[in-house]
């Protein structure tokens, strides 16, 4: 067996070597699957015991991927002939699924590799194969490569830096688990870290106190005052919100949390009093996913949930909202989350049972551990026909193959009539984390100046939202009211507008046209930036909304909060009213949304903005740390820009 050189060399050195591979040459020639040299903030401690038992999954490449881009834009582009013609989840499954000759050649290696067939578990819709009871022996054999603890957060994980496969199987495997996947627990309870949610808490001044007046902040369209204290009537004069839904028993709109903290029934019926009467009393409708449950105790610490409730029921009113809860608190601390617990839950044929899950930033379900939870949502809830996730994490994160997967999933979703947005972030081109950049090694710290993509905002089948605020004293007529949301904090640090270019996905062809004006107007105004980032990547964000000083009540008090976490149900609203009047109409969902609004037709839908920049990294010198400026346009400080609701249904009811 060949051993990988340089860190993988010394660390054969110390702990041993690695096993010897099968013979079996009518596979062909070992080659390299997936390699990863550095695991960020982990260190190896020693090698993983032979005899230990991993959860060793295999996922089999799914045919057809290549036209996935094609499909979606069939069904999504408002020049096709087909748009609207969303697809049934039975015939995504049908066009998607690896082939009986991929299934056939990787059961037949596993056999022949010395697994006994009734060890081998097979996904229902055979994109899985689990070897059960697979010790770090066999599996270290089978894929060449050595397996080591490594030692992370106080806690011990398992992962390689490689591992390889014969060249005739390894054209049937998109990814096998665990291997690359960083920080790997052998048996899962959660984690110990929580997604970066997008807002950012403020102090409230004596005068912003009392909820009644800021009831009154704004009135009969007027923006007095929303520069200081957003409520819902900012929102609704911002972006001409005027629509009364009345399809609401055919419509579905989901917030997504992940947070064991949710909210209180009494904070939002306090907002509703003041702000949308008719509510009181009213409860989102709870969707539990994994053993979620709403918290109920008055003393909890109340995380951002009723802020998102009380302004995306309001803004939709008398719209249903579901609130489609995970149940991490349940199954342990809460963990990198991958997104996957929601994915899960709507997709029968992506879950862990299916052999789907990466143990990295997944809770293992069903939990054997005594006390841990024994379900798992497998495919329990449709999807709504809007769904909105106020957080977000690093692109770097993830090995390839994950978030390739991870981002099909998205596309299947769209596919299907599904409007999936996500928060771009808050510290502009530094992703979830103020200031921290990557560099030249791709590793995260205060001095890197290579932008940060945020995740999954830079999966280019979703819809990413990034941030505004009301410029100071601005009135509703002025042309321009908003700017680019930018707010200093201590010590230097900010918070902004997510936007910046990924490093993994290419550039969709939905945006070229709107990407390529702004990469040339950057040329000619600050040619130095583009170093920073990769020119050919998804550019996001795709649209914004106020982001900005959000009056909320939160266990019991008034708050203040910040962030694109208010931003994006603020999106999330406006497109389930458009789904409202587009369904009155007789007509279907918008579905994936990216190819209308960057569409010709749908520009002057949108408020352009073009005042402000978001910010960048701290190791760029300057204030603003090389973060984007604002221009006429898309640009990735901004998105599009604002919608504005009554132009937005007037173009779409026009579409098929």
């Amino acid at each position: 067996m060949k051993h990988t050189i340089g860190f993988l060399s010394l660390l054969s050195a110390l702990f041993g070597g690695a096993a010897a591979s099968p013979l079996l040459p009518r596979y062909g020639d070992y080659v390299v699957h997936e390699r990863r040299d550095f695991f960020p903030d982990a260190q190896p401690v020693r090698r993983l015991e032979g005899h230990i038992v991993v959860p060793l999954r295999i996922g089999l490449k799914q045919q057809n991927l290549d036209t996935l881009s094609v499909h979606l834009m069939a069904v999504s582009d408002p020049e096709s002939p087909t748009y609207g013609e969303h697809w049934s989840p039975e015939r995504v499954v049908e066009a998607f699924a690896p082939s009986a000759d991929t299934h056939d050649a990787v059961r037949a290696w596993l056999v022949d590799s010395g697994f006994d067939a009734g060890r081998l578990s097979v996904s229902h819709n055979k994109a899985w194969i689990e070897v059960k009871g697979a010790t770090a022996l066999e599996a270290e054999e089978l894929l060449n490569t050595e397996y080591h603890i490594f030692e992370h957060d106080g806690e011990e994980h398992v992962a390689c830096h490689e591992y390889s496969l014969p060249a005739g199987i390894a054209e049937h495997i998109d990814i096998i688990t665990p291997t690359v996947q960083s920080n790997t627990k052998l048996v899962k309870s959660g984690g110990s870290r929580r997604p970066e949610s997008s807002k950012y808490r403020r102090s409230i001044a004596p005068q912003h106190q009392n909820i009644e007046a800021r009831a009154s902040v704004t009135t009969n369209g007027s923006l007095a005052g929303c520069d200081t204290a957003v409520v819902p009537s900012c929102l609704q004069t911002l972006y001409n919100m005027t629509y009364t839904p009345n399809a609401t028993d055919r419509n579905t709109f989901g917030i997504v949390t992940y947070y064991p903290d949710t909210y209180l029934q009494s904070d939002l019926d306090t907002f509703f009093r003041n702000f949308s009467p008719s509510l009181v009393g009213v409860a989102p409708k709870f969707v539990s996913i994994n053993g979620g449950s709403i918290e109920v105790d008055a003393n909890s610490d109340v995380g951002e949930d009723g802020w998102i409730l009380e302004y995306a029921m309001t803004l939709t009113q008398p719209q249903p909202v579901q609130f489609l809860q995970s149940g991490n608190a349940q199954i342990g601390p809460i963990s990198s989350f991958s997104f996957n617990d929601w994915l899960d839950a709507v997709d029968g044929s992506y879950c862990t049972s299916d052999g789907g899950d990466d143990f990295t930033f997944d809770p293992q379900l069903p939990n054997p551990l005594p006390g841990g939870f024994k379900d798992h949502s497998c495919g329990t809830v449709k999807s709504p026909n809007v769904v909105s996730n106020s957080q977000g994490l690093h692109e770097f994160q993830y090995s390839e193959f994950y978030r390739q997967r991870q981002c099909n999933e998205f596309g299947k979703l769209g596919l299907m009539g599904v409007t999936i947005l996500y928060s771009a972030g808050n510290t502009g081109t530094a992703g979830t984390q103020s200031g921290y950049c990557l560099d030249d090694n791709g590793s995260m710290n205060l001095n890197a100046t290579h932008f940060n993509p945020n995740w999954p905002a830079s999966c280019p089948w979703i819809t990413a939202v990034g941030g505004t605020q009301v410029k100071a004293n601005a009135s509703a007529t002025d042309p321009f009211p908003e700017e680019v949301w930018n707010q200093d904090m201590t010590m230097g640090f900010f918070e902004s507008g997510g936007g910046g270019f990924s490093n993994h996905f290419a550039r969709p062809s939905y945006q070229k046209d709107a990407v390529d004006n702004y990469l040339k107007f950057l040329t000619k105004t600050n040619p130095a930036s583009l170093k920073h980032f990769n020119v050919n990547g998804r550019a996001y964000p795709d649209i914004s909304a106020n982001a900005n000083m959000f009056v909320n009540i939160d266990n019991g008090s008034v708050s203040i909060d910040s962030g694109t976490s208010g931003a994006t149900p603020t999106v999330a609203s406006i497109i389930t009213l458009v789904n409202d009047a587009r369904i009155s109409a007789g007509k279907k969902p918008v579905g994936f949304i990216n190819p209308t609004i960057y569409s010709p037709a749908f520009q002057s839908a949108f408020n352009d903005i073009v005042d402000g920049t978001n910010q960048g990294c701290k190791g760029l010198q300057g204030d603003r740390g090389g973060g984007f400026n604002a221009t006429k346009g898309w640009d990735p400080a901004s998105g599009v820009g604002t919608p504005n609701l009554g132009k937005l249904i007037e173009r779409w009811l026009a579409l098929p």
